[in-house]
């Protein structure tokens, strides 16, 4: 097998759950840092669905955080152990499919609310990676694809209400399942930790772990900052922030 390319961004919690699954299951990868909007055609290009992550090797595409995961987990160190079989796995691929549809969709307009109106401070951190000239052409495309931006990520007028509702509900179950359990499928760090503690990240701002990093509360504005400290106390909050700080 060839090297696999990873067309990501520097922060965004699908593309960190790819790659967090190549990581963990011992795949090396050469990752290509896309500038925000350029993002999506650099993933048509490749094969992909007009987002990131997408994984190309060998003339295949695998377009989407989840298969990735996957695809690493059959070809990895430890075949089986992100994605088990039988009845846990089942259990794994629910949950994964939950966070991803459900957490994830919330989490980014949560803290894009903030950033949509400060387009300097969005671009120095997703900058991360990229080029002089690449930094600079984001800056310009987010600001003549503000409207498009806001449309994509789901970003309204009421979601300051609604988003931190949604997050507290998903939050509170894995709170409960945490209860019963060390991690989230059973005794055994699988795929539904590492998607959940991804798709979190951009509601908790992790501060260790992180491959890249995230802006600090205090840079953004008051209510969302509140929102991501009053997150980061709930024991779902804690139990992201500690797999970011000892697993990742």
């Amino acid at each position: 097998m060839n090297r696999p390319r990873l067309i990501s961004l520097a922060i965004s919690p699908y593309n960190d759950f790819a790659r967090w699954g190549l990581d963990r299951s011992g795949i090396e990868y050469d990752e290509e840092r896309k500038p925000l909007v350029w993002h999506a055609i650099a993933s048509r290009r490749a094969g992909g669905k007009w987002t990131t992550p997408v994984l190309v090797v060998d003339g295949e595409v695998v377009p989407e955080s989840a298969e990735i995961v996957e695809w690493a987990d059959r070809r990895g160190d430890d075949p089986g152990s992100l994605f088990p079989g039988g009845a846990e796995g089942e259990q794994v691929r629910a949950l994964v499919h939950r966070f991803g549809t459900e957490l994830g969709t919330q989490v980014r307009p949560l803290v894009w609310v903030a950033l949509i109106e400060d387009l300097p401070l969005a671009s120095r951190y997703w900058a991360q990676g990229l080029t002089r000239r690449e930094a600079r052409a984001q800056l310009l495309l987010l600001r003549l694809g503000k409207p498009a931006v806001r449309r994509a990520l789901g970003i309204r007028d009421d979601t300051l209400r609604t988003a931190p509702a949604a997050i507290r509900e998903i939050f509170d179950d894995v709170a409960g399942r945490l209860e019963r359990r060390s991690h989230l499928a059973g005794d055994r760090i699988t795929a539904a930790d590492l998607s959940f503690a991804a798709m979190a990240a951009p509601a908790l701002l992790p501060p260790e772990g992180h491959p890249t990093r995230y802006p600090d509360p205090g840079e953004l504005a008051p209510p969302v900052a509140e929102v991501i400290r009053e997150l980061r106390a709930h024991p779902a909050g804690e139990y992201a922030l500690r797999m970011y700080r000892e697993e990742r």
